[in-house]
């Protein structure tokens, strides 16, 4: 080897180093100052532990300032998996250390009674494995009535089918499913479907996603494999029970489920005890990773008291995920479900705090690095006086529990019986009352019976909870629901409170207002139509010559019948007044005052239905649809559904079709025969056709008679009847209802008033108002509720109404019905049940087993009919209805109460006596409301064995509160509630004041400005405060 090779060997190592180096040194450069950040986070990330310091909902209090929603202090478990994973080295090491820990905590919890956040999707109930993902789909099929094995898509447009039979309206067919499901959404109806490529039941992708989650590629696994393969994969100490197992699997899959944000804390318990508090300091040492809090609930100091209004929280489901995309939200926070909490979710949700902590490698705090107070969510006011509100919760309650007994309701102002006069109203057991400010359409009070209490759903739904809140009879459609808000989301007939319309109607068209019309007491139409006037129905009573404020007075029907057509029945001659069309000019007159319209008002409620001639003949012929495609299938000589479906479709829709026509009842008799329909059903499916939907599919006289008394077609809610009584007080005024005053933000103090929209009713005539308004004065002075305010020192006007309804009642198990009364039907048990077996096993969609049991009885005995079935259940009775506004010669509040089943309308005439008497300050009775200061505090028994370990700190009112055990202490010297703690043996206890800057505070009436409280710091407890008015 020469120099030179060596030369040039030395040349290229040192070029090479250079290179190197060079290289490093970009690099280094590069972390440094491009990526410095980054890796700094990281560095930081894994020394500095963040506590959130949850921040309070805000306030939901009434027009005075009454609390009606805030928030109390209560001690909550969590667990941090970070702490818990640095106890082991290994994936193996780990998950046996959280299992020994899940173990141990959860025995303390059950130990003591504590309700544990149980989110694990698997239930074990008897050696029953079940998902609860399964079980929700189930639940949701079967409210809606949907056949379980139906799919997600066919689930979904058996939801659009029966939306646009309950409203009459076809949906345009061009329109895709995302726009489908956005109509369905704003009719307040939510199907638990994606509609995102291939139709998913969320459920369903919430079931695959969390089995993922878990190693768990099949689907369709059963719960109980499931189950012990996750146990597997968590390696569960194999001598444990299945349930014990179980146990563990709720807080591991509580931590789990944290997904990138394990650092923090995972909920594990609320509203623990005292008790349970001190056991888990004493086991510290084996509970790594556990921390006890404080931090505030959710909480309703009035109970029941407009639940429906306030609404209630719950934790966000996969329907709420949208609310993730706001960082102030995480999987495991309460949001708002119903009403207020649901509406001003965005505004009530406070923004976390946070506290910054340095710790070493055992996680263990080393000292504060930051601190950040939370702010709470802005404050509500509602319009509501929280007084009023009771006065209207109790009456409507006194009302309808009276009714039930046929007792008597007793008050200052006058008794009144409540026993009809021929039966007892049993089943009058839910109901509604509005009351309206006539000048800005502002809510004074709504209640709804029955109601609920929110605080149930603030520590999440015990079994005994959720069934109180269920329908007691889930086969009758009036049975009572808590949860339904029937001030806003039930609409029905109004009955004669509807005949104020009719008679503005009149005017606007001609009508003299004193003409006079002869009660005839009833008027034949001919072919068994005959329409007659209450008394005349009642006791074979005429009243005598009515005109328009006579015939309000005495709420006459014949009057209205005759004036609905333009027609005096008793004298064969025309009203002298313009034409009303058909009744058209009453239906518009409802149309102006937006009876077929939401009001407006904040939560969810139902748009009312101004009968209509096309809806009324598309929902006949869909009815005669599903009828008749049902009753031909053993119908016809040589097919059935199963045999030849094309054939079986076609022959149904050629049926179908004469609807348009309505022939003669022999020439469907020659069609059905055409159409090879057995010569035996001829006369049955013939009639069925011709009477029960051919004659009644056009508008006819007698559907004009039952429009213009409130009968018929009509649905209305309580609060729309409510703001057009309003608008009749006020001169004509509709105004948009609301249930919220102002709002209060919590930073700035700004108060923003919710103002209504105003429109005046288009009349020709405002002076036409005035026979009205007289005609309901009348009602009170000497007419259908004179008995009812005589002594009452108030002048009212009012209006009763009594809304028929038919039908027959369910019963809670309809099989059972059906068996019992076999002998009446003249069947063999045997034989239907053998029959109803053979009809479920050959059916093609799953339906109740009352169906397959009725279907067999009516095979087995053809001269029964369908209502023959139901002979011995009970018939519904009416609905109550009772309409006011007060004081007479200045109105300012408007009242509407409705009763289920209350029979005549005077029947809820006292409780609306009662709300007029509360806002006009002449109550006959003490209201009381629950003070909130009791309430915000967390409440300890105080024996001879522990006063001596109990130190009382006080919490201010309203506030964001953080405890962590073993840390440092900061409590506000603050005068307000009590909280105790364990005490620790040598407490040491040195003030730390720390200057904060006043926050702006709108002054409200009842509450009190308080100082910014001193912050004391003392080993063992730490209470982080931010203060919220």
């Amino acid at each position: 080897m020469n120099n030179n090779d060596l030369t040039n060997r030395f040349y290229y190592i040192y070029r090479f180093i250079v290179i190197v180096c060079i290289i490093l040194c970009v690099r280094i450069i590069y972390i440094n100052v491009v990526e410095g950040e980054y890796y700094s986070n990281i560095a930081n990330d894994s020394i500095y532990k963040d506590i959130t310091i949850p921040a309070p909902r805000g306030e939901i209090r009434d027009r005075n300032g009454i609390l009606l929603a805030g928030n109390k202090p209560i001690f909550t478990v969590k667990i941090s998996k970070n702490e818990i994973d640095r106890l082991g080295k290994t994936d193996k090491q780990k998950k046996e250390q959280i299992n020994i820990i899940a173990l141990k905590l959860s025995n303390i919890l059950i130990k003591n009674k504590e309700k544990i956040e149980d989110s694990l999707p698997i239930l074990i109930q008897d050696s029953d494995y079940k998902f609860t993902f399964d079980e929700d789909i189930r639940k949701w099929k079967e409210l809606n009535k949907i056949p379980l094995e139906k799919t997600a898509k066919e689930s979904f447009y058996i939801i659009v089918e029966n939306y646009q039979k309950e409203n009459g309206i076809t949906l345009n067919s061009d329109l895709s499913v995302v726009e489908v499901q956005k109509i369905l959404n704003e009719a307040g109806i939510y199907p638990p479907i994606s509609v995102k490529d291939n139709m998913e039941f969320t459920r369903q992708l919430d079931k695959e996603q969390w089995l993922y989650k878990y190693g768990i590629q099949d689907k369709n696994i059963s719960a109980k494999d499931a189950f012990i393969k996750i146990r597997e994969n968590r390696r569960i100490d194999e001598t444990l029970t299945d349930l014990e197992a179980r146990n563990i699997l709720v807080i591991v899959d509580a931590v789990e489920s944290k997904g990138y944000l394990q650092y923090e804390p995972a909920l594990i318990a609320k509203d623990i005890s005292q008790k349970t508090v001190a056991l888990i300091q004493e086991n510290r040492v084996d509970l790594t990773g556990v921390s006890v809090q404080v931090e505030p609930l959710r909480y309703y100091p009035q109970g029941n008291l407009a639940s429906h209004i306030i609404g209630q929280i719950g934790k966000i489901s996969s329907q709420d995920e949208y609310f993730l995309e706001d960082e102030r939200y995480s999987k495991s926070d309460y949001v708002g479900k119903s009403g207020i909490e649901y509406i001003y979710e965005k505004h009530l949700k406070g923004t976390n705090g946070y506290e910054k902590v340095l710790v070493d490698s055992a996680g263990k705090k080393i000292r504060d690095i930051d601190h950040k107070e939370g702010v709470s969510g802005n404050k509500i006011f509602l319009s509501i006086d929280a007084k009023l509100q009771k006065v209207a919760e109790i009456s409507l309650e006194k009302t309808l529990k009276t009714l039930q007994v046929g007792g008597v309701y007793e008050s200052k102002w006058g008794n009144t019986n409540m026993a009809g006069a021929t039966k007892i109203y049993k089943n009058a057991n839910a109901g509604a009352i509005v009351a309206l400010d006539i000048k800005t359409g502002k809510v004074l009070a709504m209640a709804s019976y029955p109601s609920y209490d929110p605080n149930i759903f603030t520590n999440g739904l015990t079994k005994a909870q959720y069934d109180s809140l269920q329908p007691e009879n889930p086969n009758d459609p009036l049975s009572p629901k808590p949860l339904f808000n029937s001030a806003t989301m039930t609409a029905v007939q109004p009955g004669s409170i509807f005949k104020m319309v009719s008679a503005l109607a009149g005017l606007e068209n001609g009508l003299d207002p004193y003409y006079s019309i002869q009660d005839k007491g009833y008027i034949d139409l001919g072919g068994g139509a005959v329409y007659g006037n209450w008394l005349w129905n009642q006791s074979r009573q005429t009243q005598g010559y009515e005109n328009v404020i006579t015939a309000l007075k005495d709420s006459n029907n014949y009057y209205f019948y005759c004036i609905s057509v333009g027609y005096n029945f008793a004298t064969d001659q025309k009203i002298p007044m313009g034409d009303m069309k058909k009744g058209k000019a009453i239906l518009d007159m409802a149309r102006k005052f937006k009876l077929d319209q939401k009001t407006g008002i904040e939560i969810y409620e139902v748009a009312g239905t101004v009968p209509d001639p096309k809806v009324k003949y598309e929902q006949k012929k869909a009815l005669l649809k599903d009828d008749i495609t049902e009753k031909m299938k053993d119908k016809f000589n040589d097919i059935t559904p199963s045999s030849n479906e094309a054939e079986y479709k076609k022959r149904v829709d050629t049926i179908i079709s004469w609807i348009d026509e309505n022939p003669s009842r022999a020439e469907i008799i020659s069609r059905l025969s055409n159409l090879k329909v057995k010569s035996s059903k001829l006369e049955e499916i013939a009639d069925l056709l011709k009477y029960t939907y051919f004659m009644h599919a056009d508008w006819t006289t007698g559907d004009i008679f039952n429009m213009a008394i409130g009968q018929g077609e009509h649905q209305y809610t309580p609060i729309q009847i409510a703001r057009y009584i309003s608008a009749i007080a006020n001169g004509g005024y509709l105004n948009t209802v609301s249930v919220v005053d102002k709002l209060v933000n919590k930073q700035t103090g700004e108060d923003t008033f919710i103002e209504n929209e105003r429109l005046r009713v288009e009349l020709s005539n405002y002076g036409n108002l005035e026979y009205i308004k007289q005609g309901m004065i009348d009602v009170t002075d000497e007419g259908t509720a004179k008995d009812i305010f005589s002594k009452f020192p108030i002048r009212v006007a009012a209006k009763t109404g009594t809304a028929e309804t038919q039908g027959k009642i369910p019963t809670k198990d309809e099989v059972n019905y059906y068996l019992s009364h076999l002998d009446y039907y003249n069947v063999d048990r045997s034989e239907v049940l053998k029959l109803a077996g053979k009809i479920k096993s050959e059916s093609k969609y799953k339906y109740k087993e009352e169906y397959y049991i009725k279907s067999a009885i009516l095979q087995l005995n053809p001269r029964l009919k369908l209502d023959n079935l139901d002979t011995f259940k009970e018939t519904y009775s009416d609905y109550s209805w009772f309409v006011a506004y007060a004081p007479y010669d200045n109105p300012q509040i408007a009242v509407v109460t409705l009763l289920f089943q209350g029979g005549s309308g005077g029947h809820a005439g006292p409780a609306t006596r009662d709300v007029i008497a509360q806002y006009m300050g002449i109550y006959d009775g003490e209201v009381k409301l629950h003070d909130e200061k009791d309430d915000l505090k967390i409440k300890v028994e105080q024996t001879e064995e522990n006063k001596d370990k109990i130190t009382t700190y006080t919490l201010p009112t309203q506030q964001t509160y953080v405890q962590e055990l073993y840390s440092q202490p900061k409590v506000e010297n603050k005068p307000s509630q009590e909280v105790a703690i364990p005490k620790k043996e040598e407490p040491k206890i040195e003030p730390k004041v720390e200057q904060k800057s006043s926050e702006n505070k709108a002054p409200v009436e009842n509450e009190q400005q308080q100082e910014q409280p001193a912050s004391y710091e003392d080993e063992g407890v730490i209470f982080d405060e931010s203060n919220t008015p």
